[in-house]
């Protein structure tokens, strides 16, 4: 399957990409970010990394860091509900649109990303009363350095947006290759996109998802980092499953400043 790229330079032909993006529940959107705004943030998190001030260092070689929003106000609150995926998360989530958990990556080495999905909920909560509802999360990453085939990728499971994953691997995950969700993940049909410098990817955080890198950069190559911000469709409990913690989020920005959209 080809790329699902939206231009946001000038967004034309809005209707056909949001079908694309509800249909396979990703869309690579390219130019999202100016390159002021990503050398800033390159040297935010590569400054973070050397003084080792990360939340999160994981086996599978994952840095992270959840409290950018209290220690980089200024440059993290401008990517909330950014203008370049604004029109998406507008169309899907509307004025319920929140911003759940502000979370940014830095790869030190060369690693393959456990497959994963970020919210796992999605199919458990019609299933807790007559009328509850589907919780909805969409993902948007932007990316500060260049992912191509020689170097790195995003992979998405394809045909899986509005499917269920198999009830008895629905609650499985980790990092080794002997799981029963890697191994039907592996199995599946993928799609590999290849963000650059500045693009954003718009993704359904339920979809079955894996991020890898390469190759192993120089000293003079900046290190492999995204942003990543999840947005929900309120109401949910804070302690819902999930990848990242909604409380950094609600802790510097209060309760009501985590919608983005509620005057638009």
């Amino acid at each position: 399957m080809g790329e699902l790229i939206a231009d946001t330079a000038e967004i034309k032909g809005l209707e056909p990409q949001l079908d694309a993006l509800d249909q396979h529940g990703y869309l690579l959107v390219r130019d999202a970010l100016d390159l002021e705004t990503v050398e800033a943030w390159r040297e935010c998190l590569t400054r973070k990394y050397k003084h080792k001030e990360w939340d999160i260092s994981n086996e599978v070689g994952n840095v992270a860091f959840d409290r950018l929003l209290e220690q980089e106000p200024e440059l993290a609150r401008v990517l909330i509900g950014h203008d370049s995926v604004s029109p998406y998360l507008k169309a899907m989530l509307g004025r319920q649109c929140q911003l759940r958990s502000f979370r940014a990556h830095i790869n030190p080495g060369a690693y393959t990303q456990e497959w994963h999905k970020d919210f796992g909920y999605y199919w458990d909560a019609p299933d807790e009363a007559r009328h509850a509802l589907r919780p909805l999360c969409i993902n948007t990453t932007f990316y500060l350095t260049d992912n191509t085939p020689e170097t790195g990728r995003l992979t998405f499971i394809d045909n899986f947006c509005h499917n269920a994953l198999p009830e008895e691997i629905r609650h499985l995950g980790g990092y080794n290759s002997d799981n029963p969700f890697y191994q039907w993940c592996e199995k599946q049909q993928q799609t590999h996109l290849y963000p650059l410098t500045g693009d954003a990817v718009v993704f359904f955080s339920h979809i079955p998802h894996q991020g890898a890198k390469l190759t192993q950069e120089d000293d003079n190559t900046p290190l492999r980092s995204n942003v990543v911000l999840h947005y929900q469709q309120t109401p949910m409990f804070p302690g819902i499953s999930f990848v990242s913690s909604s409380l950094p989020a609600i802790t510097a920005l209060g309760y009501n400043g985590t919608f983005p959209f509620v005057d638009s």
